[in-house]
């Protein structure tokens, strides 16, 4: 009889255990986004992918617990009546850069010049078409990832490509020509750049994501303060990482515009460019304002 109570007592205690150790899954686009979250993706099951492409259709299909998305797709989902998820933090701001041999002061120095950007539909090629939207003799062609943009450009097939970190560290180190880098939140008729958040799914237990989204917090104080330690606590967690190497990496950081704000936090300079885009075209995001419950409160 005792045996069995010792046996009961066991079970319960490794159900409990194995309760406990449940982790949340997570979404993750390559390049900027899973290196904010690198710190603490030991703690989830974490899905990367290349590109834009997949995150839609985990939207819609609502398997996730977390996605880390464009900002624009969130929201034009969540108007269409396509996702539940609810913005959760915003995380990544004005990391969209044009890159080139010759020195560009404004966004009007791309008139004429044969220029290669990505992810048309999404946050940074969107972006990009407005800030060039008053720039004449525009000539542009499109790939689906930034990991696409650096090939062309090592072997000059393009004059300047739009990029972004930590992808824009690595093409610099790789190539001995003089180059020169032109922010596009250095175009003065564009808001604070709004580029991506982390969404949560609201069938997922609240108190779990309140958990994790304290430790990503602190993941990214961490990730500004010290980048250099930030990189050696996760180099080994991903390939991606390692692919990259730890100098450009650590040269990445600081123009990578990573601020955790809460989706309540965030929610002003969101309103400004949500509004910003209505004005230009309210298909971008498919309504002319945003519900209250988008922001996860």
């Amino acid at each position: 009889m005792k045996k069995k109570i010792a046996t009961l007592l066991l079970t319960s205690l490794l159900l409990g255990c194995q309760k406990q150790t449940v982790k949340l899954s997570l979404l993750v686009p390559a390049g900027s986004p899973l290196l904010t979250v690198a710190g603490v993706t030991s703690e989830l099951e974490k899905e990367v992918t290349v590109g834009p492409d997949l995150i839609p259709a985990a939207f819609t299909k609502g398997e996730k617990d977390l996605i880390a998305a464009p900002i624009i797709i969130g929201a034009k989902l969540f108007n269409a009546g396509k996702s539940n998820y609810q913005l959760a933090a915003m995380l990544g701001w004005g990391n969209l850069h044009i890159l080139s041999r010759t020195l560009i002061n404004t966004i009007d120095d791309l008139s004429g010049k044969s220029g290669l950007a990505f992810a048309e539909h999404s946050t940074p090629g969107i972006m990009f078409k407005l800030a060039t939207s008053d720039v004449s003799n525009i000539n542009v062609n499109y790939v689906k990832a930034v990991s696409d943009v650096g090939g062309p450009f090592i072997q000059k097939q393009y004059d300047y490509v739009l990029i972004s970190e930590p992808v824009l560290s690595k093409i610099r180190s790789n190539i001995n020509d003089e180059t020169y880098t032109f922010s596009l939140q250095n175009v003065a008729k564009l808001p604070k750049i709004a580029q991506f958040g982390l969404f949560s799914n609201p069938a997922t237990k609240a108190k779990d994501v309140n958990k994790f989204l304290v430790k990503l917090k602190n993941n990214v104080e961490q990730l500004n303060t010290d980048p250099e330690s930030y990189v050696d606590s996760i180099i080994d967690s991903d390939d991606y990482f390692k692919g990259l190497g730890r100098d450009v990496l650590i040269d990445a950081i600081p123009r990578l515009d990573i601020e955790y704000k809460s989706a309540l936090e965030a929610k002003a300079d969101l309103t400004l460019f949500f509004d910003y885009l209505i004005s230009v075209d309210t298909n971008l995001i498919g309504a002319t304002s945003l519900d209250e419950s988008f922001f996860r409160s």
